[in-house]
């Protein structure tokens, strides 16, 4: 059996027509290439002002590779493709990042700037005109440093940005330079120029300047999540609670997946809605994982009492951009994840009596990590080339998942170190191990499956094998991947290539591809 992947097979892909980008030796005119774009029509000095950088907990600058970008704009670039608009953020090396922030980001990856996640503000306003023509690769090289030089000395995004006299608003600018970035990603080089005009099928934000960090308009209506939909989830979210006594991973509402504090800000923010007659959508906004749930109080609270609870939640998450560990009652305090059952069980009873209760029962959610399936203890355990216990294997899974809560950021943070720091390379069947793949830090796609599955199992993460017959742009081979439990399902884990991401695969085409087998432990 041949056992093998082109981990560079992206490079070889035609992805001219998915991407819209162009790629031929048609010259633009000697005018338009020496042009020099401005912003706003002033040229904006660095260091004009003191910049902002965004921290983590232990006060160091949150810097990103570039790989992390990449990563981001082919993510950002599909999801403009599905839905026509930006997203609301981008998640960048475990930090949900705004669009003006990711602008930043993008511009100085393309010029050779500083790739910090920064605070930048929003634009002014969103305007611009009719795009027309190409722009060139130096050209969106130099638009791109002036773009970076103006975030750096005004701290914000700029409306627009001026081209061979064409106006390219801030979401246009968004886009251009996440193309760039995404076919360097397929292609392994940056494009020789790219279509103007697509870029004006994206949708327009209008800035609401009273409420910065905040959108108005159409843009704002795709953002914001009707009552109608947090009902519905609610109850979906209950229901899990109740057959698996522990929060999911995410949680669906309408169309978006978000996680369980970005739903419980939802949650109580309907309460409170409710309880004031209102129906209108709630903006979705960022929001961390609880860091340290604690509390262990059972009991009923009043109407009265859980409406507080729900107003001081909402403001502890705009405050802080993360869920409350816990929240003070006059029963004791409530753990974070017994105010997200207590929540999803509120406005479950408003759905189905159209009134709120007039007292909710706070239930023990119990261990959050707990797993009663007793098929997945196979996909925990040290097998063949999968040395779980080996202690580099502990160390590293340990140093992958410190400090973090959710079973999917533990997995998303194995699945990328291995994909960024294992080269591939061609041979067949499996020739290291886990062990060996992670001293040598090269290996086939049955070795890069070796090394996700066992740091996942030693990470407490149930973690399988995939083997079958897949296409590539290169050809059709046998190909194996390894597949994480998260929350109830699987998720696909092909660290062979850097176009992936979990649950993601864009190597080679999942709809046409054959399943051999599903394996605890590989027999090859």
């Amino acid at each position: 059996m041949v056992l093998a992947t082109v981990g560079t097979s992206y490079a070889q892909e035609n992805t001219t027509t998915n991407f819209e980008l162009q790629d031929n030796s048609t010259l633009l005119s000697e005018e338009n290439i020496n042009e020099t774009p401005t912003i706003m029509g002033k040229t904006p000095q660095v260091n004009e002002t003191v910049q902002q950088a965004a921290y983590n907990d232990e006060g160091d600058v949150k810097t990103v590779k570039p790989s992390d970008v990449e990563d981001a704009a082919v993510r950002v670039n599909r999801f403009i493709q599905e839905n026509g608009r930006l997203p609301r953020y981008v998640s960048i090396k475990n930090s949900q990042v705004s669009m003006p922030e990711y602008l930043h980001l993008l511009t100085a990856s393309l010029t050779g700037g500083d790739t910090i996640i920064k605070n930048v503000g929003l634009p002014k306003n969103s305007t611009g005109t009719t795009l027309a023509g190409s722009i060139k690769l130096n050209d969106y090289l130099e638009l791109a440093g002036r773009v970076y030089n103006f975030i750096e000395s005004e701290n914000r995004a700029p409306s627009y940005a001026t081209y061979q006299g064409l106006k390219i608003r801030f979401e246009s600018l968004v886009w251009l330079f996440t193309k760039a970035i995404d076919f360097k990603v397929a292609n392994q080089r940056l494009p020789n120029y790219i279509s103007l005009e697509k870029l004006d099928n994206i949708a327009t934000y209008t800035i609401d300047n009273n409420n910065p960090g905040s959108t108005s308009g159409s843009a704002a209506n795709n953002n914001s999540i009707t009552l109608n939909d947090i009902l519905n989830a609610a109850v979906s979210l209950k229901n899990f609670i109740e057959q698996n006594q522990r929060l999911p991973t995410y949680v669906q509402v309408a169309n978006q997946k978000i996680n369980p504090s970005q739903f419980l800000y939802l949650m109580a923010k309907s309460i409170t809605q409710i309880n004031n007659g209102k129906n209108t959508p709630i903006s979705l906004i960022g929001a961390n994982e609880a860091p340290n749930p604690t509390g262990a109080a059972i009991g009923e609270l009043k109407l009265t009492e859980y409406l507080q609870v729900a107003e001081t939640i909402t403001g502890f998450i705009e405050a802080n951009g993360r869920s409350p560990n816990y929240a003070t009652t006059s029963i004791g305090s409530i753990s974070y994840p017994n105010m997200v059952y207590a929540m999803s069980r509120i406005l479950t009873f408003y759905k189905e009596n159209y009134r709120l209760p007039k007292t909710v029962t706070i239930k023990m959610v119990y261990n959050q990590n707990q797993n009663t399936n007793n098929e997945l203890s196979q996909y925990l355990v040290a097998t063949a080339n999968c040395q779980v216990n080996d202690p580099s294997i502990q160390a590293l899974a340990s140093q992958l998942t410190r400090g973090l809560t959710s079973e999917w950021d533990k997995a998303k943070a194995i699945f990328n170190w291995v994909r960024d720091n294992i080269d591939y390379n061609f041979y067949y069947n499996t020739r290291y191990g886990a062990v060996g793949t992670l001293n040598y830090r090269t290996a086939n796609c049955c070795d890069h499956a070796h090394l996700v599955v066992a740091l996942a199992r030693a990470a407490g993460l149930p973690a399988r094998y995939k083997h079958g017959i897949c296409t590539f742009s290169s050809g059709t081979y046998g190909h194996v991947w390894a597949q994480i439990y998260i929350g109830g399902t699987w998720y696909d884990a092909d660290a062979t290539s850097i176009r992936n991401s979990l649950g993601v695969i864009n190597n080679w085409n999942t709809a046409t591809g054959t399943i051999l087998g599903t394996y605890a432990s590989l027999p090859f």
